[in-house]
């Protein structure tokens, strides 16, 4: 006796940027914190894997009917490129099987969450995470000190001098890094093209507003538009136009990922962050090695 292979179609996930998206083999739905579209698969026309790992999504109908919040035209993103494949391998024969109806959006339903009812928000959960983590570093920092100086006073005056030290050296450090490597990775698989540059955004300012970062606007080879993406490198707030087209080098695997060509100021303030970096950190381990030795 042959075993029924009649099971029911697995539910698929896609998770990315505070947005999930789930297909369950009839309806697509999009969650985004405390609101929940539900599309039915008759109410999609069609849907594409682009290269970049977006599965892009059309709902049927004229776009001036999409009164619901979505866009027209939904782009779902996850963690990788295989949940991806694997989200619309599920999605696009089941819209190649239904009957397409009119006016998908009319189809839509919406429903948003009763304001009684407490979520927090990925930015709330990620600051509360950062919280515990510092509190967590601090508590064993003074454990730490308590037990070699013996003293109460001076191991919470130790932990708080070295460990907010190490803190902004680590901090700063890792901001280096992080710009060093999106460079490098630039660098190895970047395509230049011509954009243009919008504006610019603030992350820090003295006064002088010498720590600026160029937003840009450009199209990717495929075709994918791409609006105010900030540059990897820092730019002189005297040196160079705020507005107008410039070359850039995008990431084609995280078209996020763009830079303007580094300047002479951001290598100079990349050295001093660096060098600073390098001296709170230097003080934390000298404080830690003297108490120690003491």
């Amino acid at each position: 006796m042959s075993p029924r292979s009649n099971s029911p179609t697995p539910e698929t996930v896609l998770v990315h940027d505070g947005t999930t998206a789930r297909f369950d083999g009839a309806r697509l739905l999009i969650v985004r914190q405390r609101t929940t579209w539900t599309i039915p698969v008759r109410a999609l026309r069609s849907t594409d894997l682009r290269s970049d790992g977006t599965v892009r999504v059309e709902i049927s109908g004229p776009a001036d009917a999409a009164a619901h919040g979505l866009d027209p035209v939904l782009e779902l993103r996850g963690p990788n490129r295989r949940a991806a494949e694997a989200f619309f391998a599920q999605l696009r024969p089941a819209i190649a099987r239904a009957v397409t109806h009119s006016n998908g959006h009319s189809l839509v339903d919406r429903y948003d969450a009763s304001s009684t009812r407490s979520e927090l928000s990925p930015g709330m959960r990620r600051a509360l995470l950062i919280t515990g983590l510092v509190l967590l570093y601090y508590a064993v920092l003074v454990v730490t000190d308590w037990f070699v100086t013996r003293t109460l006073w001076l191991a919470m005056i130790l932990t708080f001098v070295s460990g907010t030290a190490g803190i902004g050296g680590g901090i700063t450090l890792w901001r280096v890094g992080r710009r060093f490597r999106s460079l490098r990775l630039l660098r190895r698989r970047g395509i230049t093209v011509v954009g243009t540059a919008t504006g610019r955004v603030r992350i820090w300012s003295d006064g002088l507003h010498l720590w600026e970062f160029s937003l840009m606007d450009f199209t990717t080879v495929d075709g994918r538009r791409m609006k105010e993406v900030h540059s990897v490198v820092t730019v002189w707030c005297l040196s160079e136009a705020a507005r107008g087209p410039v070359e850039l080098t995008y990431d084609p695997e995280h078209p996020t990922r763009a830079s303007r060509r580094p300047t002479v100021g951001f290598v100079a303030r990349t050295l001093l962050l660096a060098t600073i970096g390098l001296v709170l950190c230097g003080a934390f381990v000298l404080a830690h090695l003297v108490a120690f030795t003491a």
